[in-house]
């Protein structure tokens, strides 16, 4: 018994005191690491905001001595830090300035510039093409307007309603007054915003507004997204509808998932005819889209269509003729090509770009975005081969 207590006293105990302060020179080397290993300041946007103490930041904060750690609860830092961190701003949401005004001289001008150009398109197909975009789709319209180049009937009865100037310069230097753009001198709406974002509502108000405008003045239309791809001229799926005895208001596509469900419409293409019909429909749409600052346009076009609001007669054109993102889902061997792509269900205007590029969609020089027709004329050789 006696050579045990002295074995333990001999042994144990002296290990249990290396342990001990071994322990602890451990736990407090690894108190001092904690400001240069938590976490750097170029990788904010990648993490959590916080503030001193672990709080979580949710709206609006400065951070600031973020990487003090648990040294500062323990009065480490705070004094003695020579060289104070870097303050870093969390990214600020862009602010709501409503929706876009029309003044009364603009409506007059989108009017008389729409009649003017639709008087120069050849009857009994008398209807012009009509964008509206801002600068965040510069690109994405130059890609477009290559795309066309060499349809017939496409830049001659085309009309750009950009919200800024800077896209109806970039449009003329490579195609001068081939195709028309003008501005509506609209400067604080020139970036891109993500989906379900009240900017972006607010683009899809403001364009509503223009829309009645021309139907108001008689003008017959077809709405068109410069995101889509067209392979093949459209005339003849919009004119020969406009020389049909059917008659209409307004004829837009279908979805791609349509389940028999109330909205089962896509909202463009539109073609909008000149009827006292879609003058109601535009009316009415833009009331509802002023007065209720959350609705979709889209939305608010299937209910009209739903309900035949006013007598309103809409009909659809074919998925065959007018296909949604959905068709690249589809078996590549068996799809149909349509005359219109539309780049939807992707959204983001660098993420819709990538996507046309990688189908081989994209008809830009990567660095001058000048308009390269060598490459359109194979894409729609390639896709001339497939039945239309």
């Amino acid at each position: 018994m006696g050579r045990l207590r002295l074995a333990f006293r001999n042994v144990l105990v002296p290990l249990f005191f290396v342990y001990f302060f071994l322990h602890i020179g451990f736990t407090t080397w690894k108190l001092f690491q904690v400001d240069s290993t938590r976490i750097g300041y170029e990788n904010l946007k990648d993490g959590p905001l916080l503030l001193k103490g672990g709080r979580h930041v949710r709206k609006g904060n400065v951070i600031e001595a973020i990487g003090y750690g648990k040294l500062s609860a323990m009065g480490f830092g705070r004094n003695k830090m020579k060289k104070k961190p870097k303050l870093v701003h969390p990214v600020l949401r862009p602010k709501d300035v409503g929706i876009p005004e029309l003044q009364e001289h603009v409506k007059l001008r989108v009017a008389l510039e729409s009649q003017a150009l639709l008087n120069k398109t050849s009857s009994p197909f008398n209807f012009i093409y009509v964008a509206i975009i801002n600068n965040a789709h510069e690109r994405m319209t130059l890609n477009w307007i290559c795309n066309t180049a060499t349809m017939d009937n496409v830049h001659n009865r085309t009309i750009i309603i950009s919200m800024d100037s800077a896209t109806c310069s970039a449009i003329r230097s490579q195609w001068d007054e081939t195709i028309k753009c003008i501005s509506l001198e609209i400067e604080n709406y020139k970036t891109g915003y993500d989906w379900g974002k009240q900017q972006y509502i607010n683009i899809l108000t403001f364009r509503a507004n223009v829309m009645e405008v021309l139907s108001s003045n008689d003008i017959p239309y077809v709405l068109i997204e410069t995101d889509a791809v067209w392979f093949k001229d459209p005339l003849t799926i919009f004119a020969n509808r406009t020389i049909a005895e059917e008659d209409f208001d307004i004829i837009v596509p279908v979805k791609g998932n349509d389940g028999g469900r109330w909205d089962t419409l896509a909202f463009d293409p539109m073609l909008v005819a000149a009827t006292n019909g879609s003058k109601m429909f535009m009316e009415e749409m833009k009331n509802r889209l002023n007065s209720d600052m959350k609705l979709y346009d889209q939305d608010v076009m299937n209910q009209l269509c739903a309900s035949q609001h006013n007598g309103l007669v809409c009909r659809q054109f074919e998925y065959k003729e007018v296909a949604d993102g959905n068709w690249f889902q589809l078996d590549e061997q068996t799809r149909e090509t349509p005359y219109i792509l539309n780049n939807n269900f992707n959204t983001g205007i660098k993420n819709k770009e990538t996507k046309q590029a990688l189908n081989g969609f994209w008809f830009l020089a990567t660095k001058t975005n000048q308009c390269v027709i060598s490459k359109v004329t194979r894409f729609l050789e390639k896709y001339a081969t497939r039945e239309l």
